[in-house]
């Protein structure tokens, strides 16, 4: 008996599906990259217009904002919103940055607008979008979808200026171009195309020298597996032409089939953990998506996905009780500009130690450059964040920088916990948060403020 070479395109054929699968499987990977980076590239573009927005909206006097008419052109309070928004204007990469006033439930308005050319007049309707009606109601939000106006298309971000009596008595709106946005976009889908087009043609290539390889070796195999068929066969035939015995020949063929089965076997099992390997790599990268780079604190898309999680556990157990605390480092921005960015960063990554040594790391999520947020069980940890205000103003005490009375570095700390009597969703729990911790920083630059004055001037560096 001779193997015929059919089994050979057995094997062929099932290469040929193995080949394919890994094509399908290089391309699926590809778009699960495209779509991450395209989700990371959003994020950081929300969070840096939060960021903005949400600076600028702390910085402004709400009981003053809300006495602003356009008959008030010229007069202090005009100015003093008018400096803080202009600073923002001409220090910082952005389109535009403004005031919004309500004048009805979804209706706004411009108010002060410190745009050079062409800028919004007081009083002109501006363009409704969901986000800027949920900073109406005391929760900064950004757009999700672009929106158009005659200066442009933009997303924006919106940041509620609250006054005395905690209201919302204006609006801090932020624009950034879509067309930048998109390009953006386009630019990092050309190079992840590019990449997994690379990725894609070697791979293929690497698959067709593999086969190649296999092929040879499994016809080596078939013609060695034939010679020795043939001995045996003749033997067979001899000693059948004897006694007339012919059962060694079934036996011998089934060796020889199991032979090749083994083979087959070994190859798929080869190509199934290349699969496992590659599936490993992508959970890899998937779990490097929720880390904060510079700090290893989970980030923002992490922060928003167990935001599901935790709205399912309120559905399941209204019982269910957790507190949010909202931490925002005060005074990065003169840091980052009297003394580098480098050493802004390195405050960063310090506070992100000592809050996670405060409140551990599972649930303490970095969601803005100098904002952070810890979701934990239970009622509020008054000792921990005791323990935390001592450490800072500690740390505080040994800084480097203790000699600019113009510098002290501080973290606003605001906490609240779900209460079923007032709160009906996580986002009501993290408003009483979020103004807590505002009211901290208010008594804090109130505190330095006080301090500086007492100190009185300093030498320019």
């Amino acid at each position: 008996m001779v193997l015929s070479v059919k089994k050979l395109n057995k094997v062929t054929k099932y290469t040929l599906f193995i080949c394919i699968g890994l094509v399908i499987f290089n391309v699926f990977f590809g778009y699960i990259l495209l779509f991450e980076s395209s989700k990371a590239i959003r994020t950081q573009i929300n969070e840096r217009m939060m960021d903005i927005s949400n600076t600028a909206a702390a910085m402004l006097n709400g009981d003053e904002l809300a006495k602003i008419t356009a008959d008030d052109l010229g007069s202090p309070e005009y100015d003093n919103v008018m400096k803080t928004l202009t600073y923002f204007q001409d220090n910082i990469e952005l389109e535009y940055i403004y005031c919004i006033i309500q004048v009805s439930e979804k209706e706004f308005v411009f108010g002060v607008d410190p745009t050079v050319e062409d800028p919004g007049e007081f009083g002109s309707p501006i363009v409704y979008t969901d986000a800027l009606y949920n900073a109406s109601k005391g929760k900064a939000d950004v757009d999700e979808e672009s929106y158009e106006d005659k200066w442009g298309e933009f997303y924006s971000s919106y940041s509620p200026v609250f006054d005395s009596k905690g209201d919302v008595a204006g609006i801090v709106a932020v624009d950034f171009s879509a067309d930048w946005y998109h390009d953006k976009l386009r630019h990092m889908a050309m190079i992840v195309i590019s990449f997994m087009a690379v990725a894609l043609i070697c791979s293929i290539l690497l698959e067709v020298l593999i086969a190649s390889q296999y092929k040879k070796f499994f016809m080596t195999l078939i013609h060695k597996m034939n010679d020795l068929s043939s001995g045996i066969e003749t033997l067979i035939n001899e000693v059948s032409a004897e006694n007339g015995s012919e059962e060694g020949l079934s036996d011998r063929d089934i060796g020889a089939d199991a032979g090749m089965n083994d083979a087959i076997e070994l190859l798929g099992e080869k190509i199934l953990v290349m699969q496992m390997r590659l599936a490993s790599q992508i959970e890899i990268i998937r779990s490097h998506a929720y880390l904060d780079g510079l700090t290893g604190l989970n980030n923002r898309t992490s922060y928003m996905e167990y935001l599901q999680i935790l709205e399912g556990k309120m559905k399941e157990n209204p019982d269910y009780v957790f507190t949010v605390v909202v931490f925002d480092i005060n005074q990065l921005k003169i840091i980052n500009d009297d003394y580098g960015h480098d050493l802004g960063d390195k405050i960063i990554v310090a506070i992100s130690h000592y809050i996670r040594d405060a409140f551990g790391g599972d649930r303490v999520y970095r969601v803005g450059g100098d904002e952070f947020v810890a979701i934990l069980d239970g009622p509020t940890p008054i000792e921990k964040i005791a323990k935390l205000k001592e450490t800072m103003i500690q740390k505080n005490m040994e800084s480097p920088i203790l000699h600019d009375p113009n510098v002290e570095i501080g973290l606003s700390i605001g906490a609240a916990t779900f209460d079923p009597l007032v709160d009906k969703t996580y986002s009501d729990v993290f408003d009483r948060a979020d103004n807590a911790m505002y009211a901290d920083k208010r008594a804090f630059y109130r505190t330095h403020e006080d301090r500086r004055k007492m100190r009185g001037p300093v030498t320019t560096k």
